[in-house]
């Protein structure tokens, strides 16, 4: 019979017993059933909470009863730490329950910077206990962000929300159905949230206009702002065009029900015609006047030149003679993705569009809402226009990448001329195949330019 543990032995000695491993250290003992600190009675013992059927259990108890630690270790780069729904619950829980030494355990038991975390509390209902608990531990993790959602009966924590905002920690905030006073109230500092603004269902007074443009103009982290069926007071929208126009940070803005009317100094031709931050304007479900409205989108657009996607969703607009369209399809070229309603209104214009899309050499997606049926032929050219650019666009960022090779300080303007070089042989082709062909013998000349101005090494 073979010995489970056989015994060692060399040419010239005598047998010598296999090593066992080693006991494990006390410090390591400990370390494994090491439990979070929990400073209020549990209501399960970690015997009767093992034997619980898997849905009574929740990761909040996962974590303060037996000790397990949600989520795993994240990863050691300096990158935000992706959602984990088990981590945020186990947060929430020890922030509903007041347990902040359990979650300070938490923190260093599983790795997590606090700082790089952003905790879902959006599907939460917060009281007053619990949102002073959150602005407790914000103020011993600075970095560490939450995202929430405020509603019409959360007026008791508006005054700790708005510390939440003021010191940074708010990532988004959506605020559904508030009054106008309750909006007035949190107004002076909606432009330190940290990424995105969400107002839905709230009316916006005169004075919180005043307000919000104000923190509007002063932002300089908010991203992505988002009026959901808001109504303008008296001023129609002209204090919130004034904050836009100061805000430096905000690329994205969404108006879904939310009428922005046109009049001397504001409305959209305006802001579109001087904003130089803005990228991404959405306006849908009746926030347009359909003629007045949709003029002034289109004059902004001629004058934009940072506007990057622009997405129309409105019914009522019909454009007989879209010679304005025209004119600004063959000018822009800084669009590159445009949504419009299905406004054109005869075979003759929507001709008149396909012929002025060739000329246009940045858009690489044009959409016309619930086109009709009988325009297959629109579509399918518009199809080709659009891959045709997509391949320019490729092009384009070649000419960039070598023009910054041959220059790279600048000063002599290669690397702004290539998209301009792509373009004028692009327009001076008669066909595809004629452009590629050119654009590879530029390829190459380039190629070698640049091999010969490398300096050679000693």
């Amino acid at each position: 019979m073979i010995p489970s543990h056989p015994s060692v032995t060399t040419a010239n000695s005598s047998p010598v017993d296999q090593p066992t491993a080693p006991a494990p250290s006390p410090e390591a003992s400990s370390k494994v059933l090491e439990l979070p600190p929990v400073k209020g009675s549990l209501p399960y013992t970690r015997e009767d909470y093992e034997k619980l059927p898997w849905y009574e259990k929740t990761p909040g108890l996962d974590f303060l009863v037996p000790g397990k630690i949600p989520g795993g270790k994240p990863p050691s780069s300096d990158a935000p730490l992706p959602a984990n729904a088990e981590f945020d619950s186990a947060v929430l829980h020890c922030l509903l329950e007041g347990e902040l030494s359990a979650l300070d355990f938490l923190w260093r038991e599983s790795g997590r910077d606090p700082g790089r975390t952003t905790i879902d509390l959006t599907r939460q209902s917060l009281d007053k206990d619990a949102a002073a608990v959150q602005v407790g531990h914000c103020a011993d993790h600075p970095g560490l962000k939450v995202d929430l959602c405020l509603r019409e009966h959360n007026a008791d924590i508006l005054g700790e929300v708005s510390r939440l905002i003021a010191k940074g920690n708010v990532n988004q905030l959506l605020l559904y159905r508030l009054s106008a006073g309750q909006l007035e109230q949190l107004a002076p500092d909606l432009g330190k949230v940290g990424a995105e603004l969400c107002l839905r269902n709230t009316p916006i007074s005169p004075r919180c206009e005043q307000l919000l443009a104000q923190s509007l103009g002063e932002s300089r982290s908010l991203s992505m702002l988002m009026l959901g069926n808001c109504e303008f007071g008296d001023a129609g929208g002209k204090h919130f065009i004034d904050g836009m126009l100061d805000n430096r940070s905000i690329r994205q803005l969404e108006m879904d029900g939310t009428p922005l009317p046109t009049v001397a100094d504001g409305g959209y031709g305006t802001l579109l015609a001087n904003s130089r931050t803005l990228q991404t304007l959405k306006v849908s479900r009746g926030s347009l006047r359909p003629r007045l409205d949709m003029e002034a989108i289109l004059d902004g657009v001629l004058n934009d030149h940072v506007l990057r996607e622009l997405h129309i969703k409105t019914s009522g607009y019909s454009q007989d003679d879209p010679g304005k369209l025209c004119t600004r399809l063959e000018t822009n070229r800084t669009l590159t993705r445009l949504t419009l309603p299905a406004g054109l209104a005869s075979d003759e214009a929507y001709a008149a569009v396909a012929a002025s899309l060739a000329k246009n050499t940045s858009l690489i997606e044009f959409v016309v809402e619930d086109a009709r049926p009988t325009d297959d032929d629109f579509a399918g050219a518009v199809d080709d226009l659009m891959s045709r650019n997509r391949e320019l666009a490729n092009d384009q960022n070649y000419l960039l990448k070598a023009g910054r090779a041959l220059d790279p300080t600048g000063n002599s303007g290669l690397a702004d001329a290539g998209s301009l070089i792509a373009e004028q042989i692009f327009l001076g082709s008669s066909s595809r195949d004629e452009f590629m062909t050119a654009m590879t013998e530029i390829e190459l000349s380039l190629k070698e330019i640049e091999k010969r101005t490398k300096p050679t090494s000693s």
